[in-house]
């Protein structure tokens, strides 16, 4: 995992308590659970549209990811200056767009298989699940980031290119300016704009 990767969860996840080491296989355990639920409604969604594959994902991915830490996180300190009705907003917003996108993305998955390779300690008490997605045609690798709460494991991050980069970073960095100059209150929107255009199809 790259530097800035490590500084960034540092930054944003300074007081995660470390966990008992035999907490590392729940953690592998909550992402072979999900990539085997995502391929199952796949399959089961096969030829449907981008809607039907959000409907069937959402319990799959509420369960799965804690989209209240991934906000908190991209939105910063603009999270800490809005009111209960924006927060639940935003939190909303990103967690819709979030599970429409895998419905999109992920439409045209029809012959590939997911392999989890390891987990391993992460900073502060996170986890690092190393995963594998494998198609006709490619290998991808990629790594989710745990954070542990109330003795369970959730999703907070997902890293790419060997952990050179990392999704929440990067949305962080995309909605940056939406935020300066508008603030929550246009984040919510550009979010529901985006997933409103996602499932169209």
């Amino acid at each position: 995992m790259s530097k800035i990767i490590v500084g960034f969860l540092l930054l944003f996840f300074p007081f995660a308590m470390p966990s008992a080491s035999s907490a590392a296989t729940e953690a592998d355990q909550v992402v072979t659970s999900f990539h085997s639920a995502l391929l199952q409604i796949l399959n089961e969604q096969a030829g449907q549209t981008d809607q039907a594959r959000y409907d069937a994902l959402q319990p799959t991915m509420d369960n799965a990811f804690n989209f209240d830490v991934m906000i908190k996180t991209i939105s910063g300190r603009h999270w800490r200056k809005a009111n209960e009705a924006e927060r639940a907003a935003l939190r909303q917003a990103f967690r819709d767009l979030s599970i429409a996108t895998y419905a999109d993305q992920y439409a045209g998955l029809t012959d590939g298989s997911f392999q989890t390779i390891t987990s391993r300690d992460g900073p502060r008490g996170l986890k690092l699940v190393d995963t594998e997605l494998k198609t006709s045609s490619k290998m991808i690798g990629f790594t989710y980031v745990l954070r542990e709460k109330a003795g369970n494991w959730q999703i907070i991050d997902v890293l790419l290119d060997g952990g050179k980069i990392s999704e929440l970073a990067r949305k962080a960095s995309e909605y940056s300016k939406t935020l300066k100059d508008g603030g929550a209150n246009a984040l919510i929107s550009v979010l529901a704009d985006q997933k409103e255009s996602l499932l169209q199809n």
